[in-house]
Parts: structure tokens; sequence; C-alpha cells
């Protein structure tokens, strides 16, 4: 009976303290969002394209600098 109780135990607190440090691990509050700020920083722009060839202009214009390549699907 002992040992049931405290596996128990270990399935409640353990739980509860996760919690805990995980709430405790939230922002300081001195910085912000990048989502909180109501315009895109400079220099930052957002294209949409349609086909590859698109694609493979936009990517070959940029060489030498860092890309990212973002790819949204509904499923």
């Amino acid at each position: 009976m002992r040992q049931r109780s405290s596996g128990a135990l270990l399935i409640w607190v353990l739980p509860m303290l996760l919690a805990l440090v995980l709430a405790g691990c939230g922002h300081s509050g001195a910085g912000t969002a990048p989502w909180a700020s109501p315009a895109a920083p400079a220099g930052l722009t957002l294209t949409d394209l349609h086909d590859i060839g698109e694609l493979q202009t936009t990517f070959n214009q940029d060489t030498g600098k860092p890309r990212l390549i973002m790819l949204v699907s509904p499923t």
C-alpha cells in the first residue's frame, strides 16, 4: 500500500512541479515580441510567390545573403 500511494503522489506532484517551473520561465518584460510591433522592421519583406519560376528568380537575386524559404500548406 505504501508503494502505491507514493506512485500516486508522483503522478500529481511532478506535473505540478513542472507547471511551476515552466510558469517561472516567462519573459522578463524588458523586450517585446516581434509580432507585437505594428509594422515590420525596415528592409524586411514577405513575398507571396505563385510558381517555381518566381521563387527561383527571387532566390537568385539575393546571392550571398541569408535567405529563408517558408512553405505553408493547409494539410
